[in-house]
């Protein structure tokens, strides 16, 4: 389209074919994300503010459980495989699904990852036990993974842990990855409508504060949404490809990866004929991963009837889970519960394209602030609030440009 200059005063012309072209684009764009947001932003809110509280979840856990972490500062009197049998004796009942080491304590958890006890290495004494799903933590963790879709935590609501029909994903994940899709739709959008061209682009960060509530406040929804779009765009992509496999492998293709997904990889089959011999021991286990993958171990989950083979996972020389409560590695090492040589390691750092090592190892964690201390994570915190304060500064401009038609609307009639 060929554009037209219009001389409206001495010196300055206006291009008004190409704004003209613009403009309905535009105007749908902007239709389109005022109303998904006044009609879908509380949803929105609700997910990424609990998200942000729960950036601390380990720090919350630790605070809330204090006496959970008692322990003393003397040489270690037990090792794993010692407070695994000291639980057992304690409670019979309690089944026993791996162990690790967090705070200072070694932690043993049930086979359903709900519960766990501690035990100080420095005296042998069990300290507690906790259970790691109930409570506003668990509540929380579940309405922002799950949509309350997830059986072991509380709040949980059973209808959601039954899979949708065709997809075959669970109604919990349905939802969670589509507040991602439209996570992911408003930060585009709102760029898009917010992109003053580059000669203008000073003037798309400035905020007029002395300009009257609408301008202040239409000025501080733009530059506040700006500022977040490339965090709000890693929550929302992230968002979706961890609910929805398909579209991991969808980005993971696209980014110049494969579809081998590094932390649900179920390929390890233990060699046949290793039930005559004798079966290979919790602390040789975690020996033989020290070798593999040199690092902390962080848990060691254990042998089952259905999996005989231990998995430990090791948090190497870069963890970007380093942070995460108990289940801090990021190295997978099975190890064959009666063939010490048999094992396989499983590292998206290893052998892998680069699309998939920069997923795992930085994008994903990324999401949930884990590769960072507790202070880095205050960035993560104030943006993970930006879109209660989008929804702030969005619903007042919108009151006002409501009222304002109401009152022209009365003004005609």
């Amino acid at each position: 389209m060929n554009a037209t200059v219009v001389v409206s005063e001495p010196g300055k012309r206006i291009v008004r074919g190409r704004r003209r072209a613009r403009r309905p684009v535009r105007r749908k764009l902007i239709v389109i994300h005022r109303w998904s947001a006044l009609l879908l932003g509380l949803v929105l809110v609700i997910q990424c503010t609990s998200g942000a509280i729960l950036l601390y979840h380990a720090e919350l856990f630790r605070a809330q459980h204090a006496s959970f972490y008692r322990h003393t500062d003397g040489p270690p009197v037990l090792d794993g495989e010692q407070a695994v049998a000291l639980v057992r004796a304690a409670d019979p009942d309690f089944d026993v699904g791996w162990v690790g080491m967090d705070g200072g304590v070694l932690v043993v958890g049930n086979i359903g990852y709900t519960a766990a006890y501690s035990v100080d290495p420095g005296t042998g004494r069990i300290n507690e036990r906790v259970d790691l799903t109930d409570g506003l933590l668990g509540w929380l963790a579940n309405l922002h993974n799950c949509a309350f879709g997830c059986a072991r935590y509380s709040g949980a609501i059973p209808v959601l842990e039954n899979k949708a029909p065709v997809i075959h994903i669970k109604w919990g994940a349905v939802i969670v990855g589509s507040i991602g899709l439209l996570l992911v739709s408003l930060a585009v959008s709102g760029a898009v409508i917010w992109w003053p061209s580059l000669k203008r682009l000073r003037q798309g960060f400035r905020v007029r504060l002395r300009k009257g509530r609408f301008a202040r406040d239409r000025d501080l929804h733009n530059v506040i949404g700006i500022i977040a779009v490339p965090f709000l765009l890693v929550w929302g992509i992230t968002g979706i490809t961890i609910e929805w496999p398909a579209v991991q492998r969808a980005w993971l293709v696209a980014t110049g990866g494969n579809t081998v997904l590094e932390r649900t990889e179920k390929s390890f089959v233990p060699r046949p004929g290793g039930a005559d011999r004798a079966a290979v021991s919790l602390g040789e286990a975690g020996a033989i991963a020290h070798r593999a993958a040199p690092g902390r171990l962080a848990y060691l989950v254990l042998p089952t009837d259905t999996t005989p083979y231990y998995r430990a996972t090791v948090a190497g020389a870069y963890s970007p889970r380093e942070h995460r409560l108990f289940y801090s590695g990021d190295v997978l090492v099975y190890v064959n519960a009666y063939d010490g040589s048999d094992i396989k390691v499983v590292d998206a750092s290893h052998d892998r394209p680069l699309a998939n090592t920069f997923y795992a190892k930085v994008f994903e964690p990324a999401h949930f602030g884990w590769l960072v201390n507790g202070w880095w994570r205050l960035i993560w915190l104030a943006l993970g609030l930006t879109p209660l304060a989008l929804a702030v500064t969005g619903l007042s401009t919108w009151s006002v440009r409501r009222r304002a038609r109401r009152r022209d609307n009365r003004a005609v009639t």
